[in-house]
């Protein structure tokens, strides 16, 4: 009896094993990075942007995210160098022919010099639908706003 328990044990440990992934979730994660943005007005030529940041303008970049995946936190990175210092970020959801809807927003008015992580507070379930497209806006107010970039948290 021993000798056959023995035996089982490690079967079912294996077995136990193999399933763990498929009743786990999926998670991922979405990074933007300040270059890869689109300026909102690009003939004002008052904003900049790079590989490392942007600034003193108004940004926007589409999502592409699961269906059913549900987003489960946003975090942007802020580095503000004056008392002025102030960016947002907005997430959206919009249906071909209708208006866009808010999804989420966070801001920070930080200007201690120092990169800074800012949670953007979800409206409601954070669920990508089908038929609807995601995207987020930035805004930077000035020149001593940074826009460092984003991490969008999901699970399918």
């Amino acid at each position: 009896m021993k000798m056959v328990l023995n035996w089982w044990i490690p079967i079912v440990l294996i077995i136990v094993a193999l399933m763990v992934p498929t009743i786990a979730e999926a998670a991922g994660v979405i990074k933007i990075w300040p270059d890869q943005l689109i300026p909102t007005d690009p003939n004002t030529g008052d904003y900049w942007q790079s590989v490392h940041n942007a600034g003193d303008g108004s940004f926007h970049a589409s999502l592409k995210l699961p269906v059913g995946a549900r987003i489960t936190k946003i975090t942007y990175y802020h580095l503000g160098t004056s008392s002025e210092a102030s960016t947002f970020l907005n997430i959206y959801s919009i249906k071909m022919g209708a208006y866009a809807q808010p999804v989420g927003s966070g801001s920070s008015t930080d200007s201690t010099e120092t990169n800074i992580p800012v949670e953007v507070v979800l409206f409601g379930d954070g669920i990508i639908r089908a038929g609807y497209r995601y995207y987020i806006t930035v805004y930077s107010a000035n020149a001593d706003s940074y826009f460092l970039g984003v991490k969008i948290n999901y699970q399918e």
